[in-house]
């Protein structure tokens, strides 16, 4: 019998949970490609293999200030020339995921060194963010493994209701997938509902896939798509109908409501009636998740006429130049600036936080962005808020968190789990010999592991610098005492919440041999493997385990003994003991 395939195993030629190697069609970078310039050097790569398929696009705007961003962008031009780079795009061009755009067609996989790559998943392209070093890897040999993801299916039917928009629905399905399990899955988009979604609202929605720990989405190619290509019609890559999926849901349209992100928690979403009157004091709509033609339009219809509230500031920014130039023609540039709102240039340097800072009495703020990470903008305790290009608007207005159309009284029905960060009491050691115990905390996530704003001040190549801040958010001894050698224990979801290579990089830095798990996020599984650090996921061992218990770990012969007591490890694919073995993908 005719296995029935999804999306991923049909594109990637294999069923879900294998492991295979694969050369993308596109490998897209922006401002980083300095440091993977340095990366790919180190791994004594001289000439990019494919520099036909590299896309390359300064877009953090950055430069003229600081001497070590004019060094960065000098190198990457000077690499781009040598390396003969013909899609190569200076600053201002646009945000690389929609000058990317321009470059894609159904069945693709993309690539690139950026976590909202994913967003080409709106164009039938199987699209994944890489890191730098996993980045300088494909320059230099083409080549990239990935364990085959398994697939959830969610079905839409139904249309919107006045005044809620993708970025709504695509806060709410960051809500519903919370707790339900699917790191590492692709979302693939079925149903009626889907036929309502422009390319620009599937971008939106593909965009945030990395927020919710998926390794992507994928929308059909249909009648829309074609439209978008100006083909009759698209003949893309779609899964067969019965395949297995690991999840599905189904969800109305109709049933989705303007919806907020609130700070602090990670994916808390609310409805903006539960939320509202919230005094805020400064927004910004646009990036590369909401920053298209069609969110322009809404704005200027919600904004003209109008004055912004007192005191608030309002930053518009379009997702490229050519956007730009096409809301000025509308009209659209000058309905937002005559109400007060500034409008700027294609960059993503507000979102990162390297450009257009916050002003210094702002408290609450709100965006359209994808992360509620304030790490990446401020370190002084302002509120950051996500929502759609119409709530921040309708926000602007009045100075208080608002929904261009109100829906009193609605609730959103998805609650989040609070997940209380454990933090080991400075009199309790955890280190037993070589082995730090940490089998009864479950869900340390990345950035105990390594505090993620120390990741936006040490580059990645500067794993020294790392080794003092490791553990800092669990056990603050671990950095001082940590040997090499060590082996640490956990319990479930090791490495889960945003990923923060830097945790990674520092404990194979630290010389810690093993880390042995009931479970990891698949996500922070795959990040470890390409930069040497081996996780073993083993529960039967983390039960046995007694503090004291010596552990001897010997990957060649695939066995942990835990005081004399003999297990056997997982069957690793021959690539992944390589890595092991070699240090990570740089050894290889």
């Amino acid at each position: 019998m005719t296995r029935r395939s999804t999306f991923a195993e049909k594109i990637l030629n294999a069923p879900a949970g294998s492991i295979v190697y694969i050369e993308p069609d596109i490998v897209l970078s922006h401002d980083n490609s300095a440091r993977v310039r340095k990366l790919f050097q180190k791994m004594g790569g001289e000439n990019v293999l494919h520099p036909d398929r590299l896309v390359v696009v300064l877009d953090r705007k950055m430069t003229g200030t600081v001497n070590n961003m004019i060094q960065d962008y000098n190198s990457i031009h000077d690499f781009m020339e040598e390396q003969c780079v013909e899609h190569f795009f200076d600053c201002d061009k646009g945000i690389c995921h929609q000058v990317l755009a321009g470059f894609l067609h159904q069945g693709l996989v993309v690539v690139g060194s950026d976590s909202h790559t994913c967003t080409a998943g709106a164009l039938d392209c199987f699209a994944v963010g890489l890191n730098k070093t996993e980045t300088a890897y494909l320059w230099k040999t083409g080549k990239m493994w990935f364990r085959v993801p398994e697939t959830v299916k969610i079905t839409l039917s139904g249309k919107f209701r006045e005044g809620v928009y993708a970025k709504d629905l695509a806060l709410h399905i960051l809500g519903m997938l919370r707790d339900e399990d699917v790191d590492y899955t692709l979302v693939e988009y079925h149903g009626e509902g889907v036929k309502e979604l422009s390319i620009s609202d599937r971008m939106t929605i593909a965009n945030i896939s990395a927020e919710a720990g998926l390794k992507t989405s994928v929308f059909p190619p249909d009648d829309r798509l074609a439209d978008y290509f100006g083909d009759y019609a698209v003949q893309g890559v779609w899964a067969d109908e019965n395949a297995v999926y690991h999840k599905e849901f189904t969800l109305d349209l109709g049933q989705v409501m303007p919806l907020v992100m609130v700070t602090h928690q990670l994916n808390d979403v609310k409805s903006v009636a539960e939320a509202e009157m919230l005094e805020i004091q400064q927004g910004l709509i646009g990036a590369c998740s909401n920053g298209r033609i069609e969110d322009l339009r809404v704005v200027a219809r919600i904004l003209e006429g109008k004055r912004l509230a007192s005191g608030f500031q309002l930053s518009v920014i379009p997702a490229s130049y050519d956007i730009y130039i096409q809301a000025r023609e509308e009209g659209l540039v000058d309905k937002i600036t005559k109400a007060g709102a500034s409008v700027l240039g294609a960059s993503c340097g507000p979102c990162l936080g390297s450009s257009h800072m916050l002003n210094a009495d702002t408290k609450r703020f709100i965006t359209t962005t994808n992360s509620n990470s304030m790490q990446r903008m401020s370190e002084v305790g302002v509120e950051k808020y996500i929502a759609s290009p119409a709530t921040v608007a309708a926000t602007a207005l009045t100075g208080k968190l608002s929904a261009e159309v109100e829906y009193s009284g609605e609730v959103y029905g998805y609650w989040a789990t609070p997940v209380v960060a454990v933090r080991i009491d400075e009199c309790d050691d955890r280190r037993r010999g070589y082995v730090w115990n940490y089998t009864d905390v479950n869900h340390i996530s990345s950035g105990q592991l390594f505090e993620e704003k120390q990741s936006y001040r040490i580059s990645i190549e500067d794993s020294r610098a790392m080794v003092p801040h490791l553990l800092a958010g669990l056990d603050a001894s671990f950095a001082t005492r940590v040997e090499s050698g060590d082996i640490i224990l956990a319990g479930e979801d090791f490495g889960c919440g945003k990923l923060i290579k830097h945790a990674a990089i520092g404990l194979v830095e630290a010389g810690v041999k093993a880390v042995i798990v009931k479970s990891v996020n698949r996500n922070f599984f795959r990040m470890a493997l390409n930069h040497g650090l081996l996780i073993i996921v083993a529960p039967e061992i983390i039960e046995a385990y007694r503090s004291g218990d010596a552990v001897i770990v010997d990957i060649s012969d695939g066995k942990v003994n835990v005081n004399e007591k003999e297990y056997c490890l997982p069957e690793y694919n021959p690539i992944i003991l390589e890595m092991i073995a070699k240090k990570g993908i740089m050894g290889l």
